[in-house]
């Protein structure tokens, strides 16, 4: 059984141990040379049998460790960053320091690449107690071979000047808490439970480094105006679960949580349905049926989608697992803390444990990834519909609820939908007309396409995509079997061949929207029909799309001094001004796919590549982002007026493919090598797509560099595999097109080193830009094979001007 690892918020893994020590009693000289030797001890998270979303010796294992000094004023001393050596090990550490009275010693361990940045700007012991670790900054769904991050802090050491020993060892603990939750389905022969996935509800997004005892890091939500939805996490996804014993019943999961004190049970009113009530139903009844109706706001909770049938009608249903300390009546979590629960289905209402239960006649299921709300690039959504035997239908809704063929008219045509995702490169097959005829080290290429009619007529002179079989010429509406490689606004026949519920994954497409902060609104509607009842009955589900414009840093898009002077090749000024805008989201950091492994597709950040190659060495390298990046993806870019052109025509136009992660390649944390050529399975005909479960894979917004990760933004518009210079808007930006942007101060990225399309030298770093929510934006530097966060950029337009 494959196993799904999702690493919920992995990126902080420990919880602070307060431990007073003093080496002396005697005078303390303040700031001479002084060396502390002490040993680490490894936290262990909980006992028991239980699957791990990461193993036990990965979990606690210590790849390196942070360590910052304070002196009694609580000013920074000194850090030290040490790194597991090949062979070697942390438990022991020698740390060099300057002598003082009353010092505090914190350690952060298995830092990762946004952290590093934060505790090198930290100055004093109370902005470290203050620093948050976020979401944004963490590795939700990471590889299951990075460890946890711990923490620990010593308080009251008086250190002297030259040698001293601490004999009591650092006891790291975890930062998270840890939940393995077991489903049983004990229902009777006669009815067939069929388990979809899971999803959690209200997982707090933020969490203090080292812990604060008097409160969580989220205000409390009972609070008038300071309960806010991004402090919270509730997904949609459907994640499968890691292991599931069809034969035996059960299926479990393991993920990491950050905590959440929410307290007890709160006063309720009993259902106002009788229905709805149990015998002695109250507020102390320690009854886990209970654990729904008095949970406080916010508690976190553990949903699981699942099907049942029994008398011939199937149900959707969704049971929802309030954690905590028992199974009825807390809903508290705790970092370093494990929890486990034990979920029996008896029956439709007949759930154990601490599960409330909702349900809808039907008999099929669609899910998405984390939202259906689109950027402002050519973007796209999975959706997956779930159903027994049947078919089903797809279709575009307009704003008003049009379909494409209404005679009063269709505003969406800005939608289109399609069985090909282009958004996942395929392994190249031999001659096969339906990829890019390109033949990379890699073996992964884009899909061809046929573009929907309205596109074709707009790019009638330039052609490229492949023949159209015969009277298939009008593509609004196909059938599912018709429309392998094309894009519609309805597709029928959409097949469910087998008796138990089987899945169909479409795609929904957005064109680019160039509208500061505009948004657009349609649906998607899905029809399904069972096979055997009436013609007449159907299941409908309907779905909001919603399309958002791109982000800008002028106060007037339109004046005259708006965007920067592209730079010639030797540096000086050209006449020519580049207007350029930001995207919305960052997509590494969206669940897109329902059911695919999360690891796979949440990342904390996009590594850039190219450690061993300066790539570009000219003087206009730090303004002139477009070309920039086309040149860090392909390695036959012809400058024309200052610009990339006739770019990815050859077969061999890439350049080397990287992953996102430090262990996409390997056990070797610090490889900077390329990814290899792709050996493992893939999908079949017609699209080929690689394993996800593959390690050495390469996708272009969760597994690739920084330069693709922006240019992948494009579309190809003609369908016939590459991405030219006429098609692409969208880059990595340079160091000062970021700086422009920071200096504006809209939607910063808090506390984020930047990636940006310049190559600093050929051998370790990368130019960024370090952005906080409140200081000014600073040029700083990060590893090529480090993870760094990313915001693409959009041309606007160009003016010359003199």
């Amino acid at each position: 059984m494959r196993k799904i690892a999702i690493l919920y918020l992995l990126g902080a893994l420990l919880v602070s141990g307060c431990v007073r020590d003093e080496f002396d009693t005697t005078r303390v000289v303040e700031g001479a040379a002084a060396r502390i030797s002490l040993k680490i001890t490894l936290p262990v998270m909980g006992g028991g049998t239980d699957t791990r979303a990461v193993s036990a010796d990965v979990e606690k294992r210590l790849d390196n460790l942070f360590v910052l000094v304070f002196d009694g004023g609580g000013k920074i001393v000194t850090r030290h960053r040490y790194t597991a050596q090949t062979g070697a090990s942390l438990s022991s550490l020698l740390i060099d320091t300057r002598s003082g009275k009353g010092h505090t010693l914190c350690f952060v361990a298995n830092v990762k690449d946004g952290m590093d940045s934060q505790l090198m700007a930290l100055t004093s012991y109370n902005a470290l107690k203050g620093l948050l670790v976020t979401a944004t900054e963490l590795n939700l769904g990471q590889s299951t071979d990075v460890p946890l991050i711990m923490t620990a802090i010593m308080e009251n050491v008086n250190v002297q000047e030259g040698a001293n020993s601490i004999s009591n060892p650092v006891q790291l603990q975890f930062l998270a808490a840890k939940v393995t939750l077991t489903l049983v389905d004990n229902t009777p022969d006669t009815q067939e439970v069929t388990i979809i996935g899971w999803d959690v509800q209200d997982a707090p997004t933020r969490s203090y480094l080292f812990p604060d005892d008097s409160k969580d890091a989220n205000p409390n939500p009972e609070t008038a105006g300071a309960d806010k939805d991004e402090y919270w996490l509730t997904t949609g996804v459907d994640y499968p679960f890691e292991e599931e014993d069809k034969q035996a019943g059960t299926a479990t999961q393991t993920l990491y949580v950050f905590e959440n004190r929410r307290g007890g049970r709160i006063p309720r009113a009993l259902p106002a349905d009788p229905d709805e009530q149990y015998s002695n139903m109250g507020l102390n009844d320690k009854d886990s049926r209970g654990k729904a109706w008095y949970k406080p706001k916010r508690a976190t909770a553990i949903v699981v989608t699942a099907m049942h049938k029994a008398d011939l009608v199937t149900r959707q249903i969704k049971a929802f697992i309030y954690l905590g300390q028992d199974n009825h009546s807390d809903y508290n979590i705790r970092r370093g803390h494990h929890y486990t629960f034990t979920v029996t289905v008896n029956g439709l209402n007949e759930i154990k444990i601490d599960s409330n239960v909702d349900f809808l006649v039907g008999d099929f299921l669609v899910d998405h990834g984390d939202n259906l709300t689109m950027d402002a690039h050519p973007d796209f959504r999975p959706m997956r519909i779930q159903a027994p035997k049947g078919t089903a239908t797809m279709e575009i809704l307009d704003s008003q609820g049009r379909t494409y063929d209404d005679p009063s008219g269709f505003d969406a045509t800005w939608l289109k939908i399609s069985p090909l995702n282009l958004m996942y490169h395929q392994v190249k097959q031999p001659g096969n007309i339906w990829q890019q005829d390109a033949d990379p080290d890699s073996k992964f290429v884009r899909p061809k396409y046929i573009p929907h009619k309205s596109v074709r007529a707009k790019l009638a002179s330039k052609g490229g995509w492949n023949a159209i079989p015969a009277g298939k010429d009008d593509d609004d509406e196909m059938t599912f079997a018709d429309a392998t490689h094309r894009m519609c606004y309805k597709i029928t026949d959409i097949p469910f061949t087998e008796v138990t519920v089987t899945a169909q994954t479409l795609y929904v497409y957005a064109d680019d929207f160039p509208v500061r902060d505009g948004t657009r609104n349609a649906r998607v509607r899905f029809t399904y029909h069972k096979d055997g009842d009436a013609p007449d009955k159907l299941g409908v589900m309907i779905f909001d799309i919603t399309q958002r414009g791109y982000v800008s840093f002028y106060l007037d898009d339109s004046h005259p001094d708006a965007g920067l002077y592209i730079l010639n090749e030797d540096g000086t000024p050209s006449n020519v001004k580049r207007k350029t805008v930001v995207e919305r989201f960052h997509e590494y950091r969206i669940m897109m796919n329902p059911g695919i492994p999360a690891r796979v597709q949440y990342t904390g950040g996009v590594r850039w590549g190219f450690s061993r190659t300066r790539l570009y060495n000219k003087p206009d390298f730090f303004r002139n982002g477009k070309y920039m990046t086309a040149n860090a993806v392909y390695n036959d870019v012809v400058r024309n007026g200052n610009e990339p052109t006739e770019f990815g025509k050859r077969t061999d136009s890439y350049r080397e493919m990287y992953g996102n992660s430090n262990t996409d390649q390997g056990s070797n944390v610090n490889t900077i090598d390329p990814i290899p050529p792709y050996t493992g399975s893939n999908s079949g005909a017609p699209y080929y797509y690689p394993d996800p479960e593959e390690r050495d894979i390469y996708h272009p917004i969760f597994r690739t560099s920084a330069a693709r990760y922006c240019h992948e933004k494009n579309r190809d518009l003609n369908g016939d595999g590459i991405i030219d210079d006429s098609e692409a808007y969208w880059y990595l930006p340079s160091a000062h097109e970021l700086i422009m942007w920071g200096i504006a101060g809209v939607m910063r990225d808090r506390n984020a080193n930047l990636s940006s399309s310049e190559s600093n030298n050929a051998t370790a770093q990368i130019r960024s830009v370090y952005m906080t929510a409140y200081d000014e934006p600073v040029i700083a530097y990060h590893n090529k094979y480090s993870q760094a966060f990313v915001r693409c950029f959009r041309e606007l337009e160009k003016t010359i001007t003199k």
